[in-house]
């Protein structure tokens, strides 16, 4: 009998150790149903709770579990994501919330498209699975239209998620997706769902050349896998916002929108290029 192939999953997550045990326990117990080995990688935060103790607590219940801390020159959850994927060593890579937003079990939608997609990633923006629309003015017009329901209605009219978020972490959300499709190139439904599969040439190729600490990270992502032709498709997950969850800041929110700008002035460096990154 042929050895499993090992699935790595990794939780970035701080002060999320109320809830982090029961996380991990139901990627075990799903994990059991899978045809795959897994393990467990989780990047701490410098949480002041016992959110490390929890995570080394579940050792015993998968074939690896390593503990880390965040990279004190890049706190954030990219510095974190960067540090795990260098560690992982699955075949395939994802990563997912601290807090369950999205229950492991989803994972399963997910597994059906890895061997035709590089990249599958969880959207709360469609009821249906989803690839990048190359036709740039639909792309356009879909995120401007997500907008200004948004604005009118207090809600996007795509939004599928079991709890929803407040109108303006809603208009955050879907005025950032239209800046990423002007200002990127990018046409997704949902570039910051908290739950990405990549195959691991897709991790090794992305997540040494992510530079954003922060929650900018995403938009490298997917701006670095349209420079290296890897292919992606959303599929819909089933995912519950929480409502202490749904406030954003106004600084947070400027600080987005400066990213993308950073994020396409470095492509336009060749800062992703493969020769610039050799050395990372």
């Amino acid at each position: 009998m042929s050895e499993k192939k090992l699935l790595s999953v990794l939780i970035p997550g701080r002060n999320q150790g109320d809830i982090l045990g029961k996380t991990i326990d139901d990627i075990a117990k799903h994990g059991q149903t899978l045809p795959y080995d897994i393990e467990v990688i989780y990047i701490d935060g410098n949480s002041d709770d016992n959110s490390k103790e929890v995570a080394l607590s579940k050792k015993d219940k998968f074939k690896n579990l390593q503990v880390f801390s965040d990279p004190p020159n890049a706190r954030g959850k990219g510095g974190a994501l960067k540090l795990g994927m260098s560690k992982a060593s699955g075949d395939l890579k994802m990563f997912m919330d601290a807090d369950n937003s999205t229950n492991f079990r989803e994972i399963d939608k997910l597994l059906k498209y890895v061997n035709e997609y590089d990249i599958v990633i969880g959207t709360r923006y469609s009821n249906k699975p989803v690839v990048p629309q190359k036709n740039w003015f639909k792309a356009f017009w879909s995120a401007f239209v997500d907008v200004i329901y948004v604005i009118v209605l207090g809600r996007s009219k795509s939004y599928t998620a079991k709890r929803k978020q407040g109108r303006w972490r809603q208009f955050v959300s879907r005025g950032g997706n239209l800046a990423f499709t002007v200002l990127l190139g990018q046409s997704f439904t949902d570039s910051r769902c908290g739950f990405k599969l990549f195959a691991k040439k897709a991790a090794d190729t992305i997540f040494p050349k992510i530079t954003l600490p922060g929650f900018g990270f995403d938009t490298e992502v997917f701006v670095i896998a349209k420079k290296y032709k890897l292919s992606v498709i959303e599929v819909p997950i089933v995912w519950y916002d929480e409502a202490a969850d749904t406030n954003i800041s106004l600084g947070e929110t400027f600080k987005t929108f400066i990213e993308i700008f950073q994020i396409r002035w470095r492509n336009i460096k060749g800062v992703y290029n493969e020769k610039k990154n050799s050395r990372d």
